[in-house]
């Protein structure tokens, strides 16, 4: 693994973070704690078996850094 430049970061983890099925583009609405944990999952939308690795949670994490909560006593 290369620098932790980016890491999953907690403050994510009670949002809804958002990703495309790569098949049908179906999208999946879950907390960031849930890409966290999840290694695969069932499209709803054409019911494959989708494969979450560690870079595309790691894209996911970035795409929706805007939405991190400033960790506590930050100004």
């Amino acid at each position: 693994m290369r620098g932790a430049a980016m890491s999953l970061s907690p403050s994510l983890f009670s949002v809804g973070l958002t990703f495309q099925c790569p098949q049908c583009n179906f999208t999946v609405i879950k907390n960031g704690s849930w890409f966290q944990v999840v290694s695969h999952y069932k499209c709803e939308g054409c019911g494959r078996e989708i494969r979450i690795t560690y870079p595309d949670k790691i894209g996911i994490f970035q795409k929706h850094a805007h939405l991190a909560a400033p960790p506590p006593g930050a100004r």
